[in-house]
């Protein structure tokens, strides 16, 4: 599967299908989390000398677009060496969250943030069959819905972001999979993405290659335009996107994947995963 974007002069995003197995149609469940995008002050760094990189962190719909500053709790930091730390210090305002990181080791650095799972319990009630929904799993949900709740179905939200950052020569130690549940899997390193070349992504799921999962690619600036710009797509069988951007920046990945629950207090998990990346001007 294979997709190529260009950017006219209006800037609107132009997609070519391969083979029929492209998807766009909205993603709604992704749309019921706020996106959690990690950005970067630079994406490369090179030199002797030690080097600083600055983060944002925001929950937003508008790609790098400020709305709600997160907690930073459960930042991990992978170091080329495979050492994992949390954060330490970090600043929590209104509309972002900001955290420094020294770059003190050559490699490729992953910073992972997942945020704290909840419950979305979504049902219809009343003689027109309106949509309702409230944050509550599937028992605590069942003393607050109506007497006439119907189609009520419980969703576990596990949502997580993650950005990659390379002092001097990119090294893959530190992104590779963990093999545990939903991931994405960068097989073109994520920063040596070169515009108007090809980059593989490939989705896993439990460590196997995840095929019919939901994936959109969007450009950052949204607030800058009109239209998102994005593309949506379903993996084929061998669980990759393969894609050619046309336009340099930051962009930002996400995936969305349904799977039954065995837990008696959610139907359904529902993993949705980011990626924030750059493409280099080419």
């Amino acid at each position: 599967m294979s997709i190529k974007g260009s950017f006219f002069k209006t800037g609107m995003l132009k997609a070519a299908a391969l083979g029929g197995s492209l998807l766009f149609a909205s993603l709604a469940t992704i749309t019921q989390a706020h996106p959690l995008w990690i950005l970067p002050s630079d994406f490369n760094f090179s030199g002797d000398e030690r080097s600083w990189v600055t983060f944002d962190v925001s929950a937003s719909h508008r790609v790098f677009a400020y709305d709600k500053g997160v907690g930073l709790e459960t930042v991990q930091i992978v170091s080329p060496d495979g050492d994992r730390n949390y954060l330490g210090n970090y600043f929590k305002g209104h509309r972002r969250s900001v955290f420094d990181l020294l770059l003190d080791q050559n490699g490729t650095y992953k910073v992972f943030a997942q945020r704290p799972r909840f419950y979305f319990t979504s049902y219809k009630s009343g003689k027109r069959d309106t949509p309702k929904r409230m944050m509550a799993d599937k028992v605590a949900a069942q003393q607050k819905l109506p007497k006439n709740a119907r189609e009520v179905n419980t969703k576990l939200i596990d949502l997580s972001s993650v950005v990659y950052i390379t002092r001097n020569a990119p090294t893959d130690s530190a992104y590779q999979p963990t093999g545990k549940g939903l991931e994405l899997n960068p097989i073109t390193h994520p920063n040596d993405i070169v515009q108007g070349e090809e980059l593989v992504i490939e989705i896993l799921l439990n460590g196997k290659p995840a095929a019919g999962v939901n994936v959109e690619i969007t450009p950052g600036g949204t607030r800058y335009r009109d239209e998102r710009n994005h593309i949506q797509i379903v993996t084929d069988k061998t669980g990759r996107v393969l894609f050619t951007p046309e336009q340099a920046g930051p962009w930002l990945i996400s995936a969305s994947q349904s799977m039954p629950s065995e837990s008696p207090l959610a139907d359904t998990i529902e993993a949705i995963r980011y990626l924030t990346f750059e493409v280099i001007a080419g």
